[in-house]
């Protein structure tokens, strides 16, 4: 196999593929995301209940990443562009690109024309699938046996709200798309990247068809492991629960390489999110070992913002596997 041209499939949602698609687009040709589908907050929760669209916030952002370098600052500003709020208007929060997919969408009367046209106005090099076409809700059984439904409602409660994630499911079920099964059964690398475990990671497992596509791949299965937790889905999480409790949903038990933080965050960074009931991850490496062949710990933190996110790093790791 030529390494350059590696077809690598990541999974996740929103920010977590937009960060490693952007970077590792410089260095790999052949890139497949697969997102889900299940967003009911924000905007895109609005255009899912208004028009009956599929939420296009995460399919936005991977095009986003993936979009050829040479296009410009404009159609780049024109893609990410969210209208501020103004005394109640009906754009309010509105992003730009999400509406240009929605019409897209209402145009062709197909997701996924809509989303090749808008692929092909950004010069997206690589794909960019949803994981379904199906309508349905995340739900969420708590600790106390209570059920969240919707995406929206369960990634934002409040950092008072002590009560743990014990598992989540689609209502309906929902069925894998015919182009993600063939990508990630024909993949050489899937990548489940950062992200919200419970909100954007997991859904895309829900989908019946998902586990069926890992077990038929022969694809080294790789993931790369939040830099902090969240008080709403992951509080204390260690890397070895943030790995085990992903390998439950997609029906194996080890992956082949585990990625990990090992830079301190600094003093300043951690009070902010410890406000929030944030902290970084801590590597339990001995108990981590049950669950991969080969564990990565690099510096891979970028803290030149408020909010930590992955460095290029993450990138260069990633093409090296063997």
């Amino acid at each position: 196999m030529n390494t350059v041209h590696e077809k690598i499939v990541l999974i996740g949602g929103g920010g977590g593929v937009y960060r490693l698609a952007r970077f590792l687009k410089r260095v790999r040709s052949n890139i497949t995301t697969i997102q889900t589908m299940f967003d009911h907050g924000g905007h895109s929760g609005k255009l899912r209940d208004e028009r009956g669209a599929l939420p296009p916030g995460d399919i936005r952002q991977a095009i986003l990443a993936l979009s050829d370098d040479e296009i410009g600052d404009p159609l780049r500003i024109l893609l990410s562009h969210r209208f501020s709020k103004l005394n109640g208007s009906s754009i309010d929060d509105a992003t730009i690109g999400n509406l240009i997919l929605t019409a897209l969408t209402e145009h062709y009367r197909n997701p996924i024309m809509a989303i090749d046209a808008m692929c092909k106005i950004f010069q997206v090099k690589g794909r960019v699938l949803p994981v379904s076409l199906d309508h349905a809700e995340l739900c969420a059984r708590l600790s106390d046996e209570s059920i969240i439904i919707g995406e929206g409602k369960i990634d934002t409660r409040s950092e008072q709200d002590e009560r743990t994630i014990v598992s989540v499911h689609l209502s309906p079920q929902a069925h894998i798309y015919v182009g993600a099964y063939q990508a990630i059964a024909e993949a050489d690398t899937i990548i489940f990247c950062p992200g919200d475990l419970f909100t954007s990671i997991i859904p895309n497992t829900l989908v019946s068809g998902f586990r069926q596509a890992i077990a038929e791949s022969k694809a080294k299965l790789v993931y790369v492991v939040n830099l902090v937790t969240k008080q709403a889905e992951t509080p204390r999480f260690t890397a070895s629960r943030f790995v085990s409790t992903l390998l439950q949903y997609i029906g194996k038990y080890e992956f082949d390489t585990v990625i990990i933080n090992s830079a301190e965050i600094d003093e300043v960074t951690k009070t902010r999110y410890a406000l929030e009931h944030s902290y970084p991850v801590e590597v339990d490496i001995a108990e981590l070992k049950k669950y991969a062949k080969t564990i990565i710990i690099e510096d891979l933190v970028d803290q030149t913002s408020e909010v930590l996110r992955h460095n290029q790093r993450i990138a260069t790791i990633i093409a090296s596997l063997k």
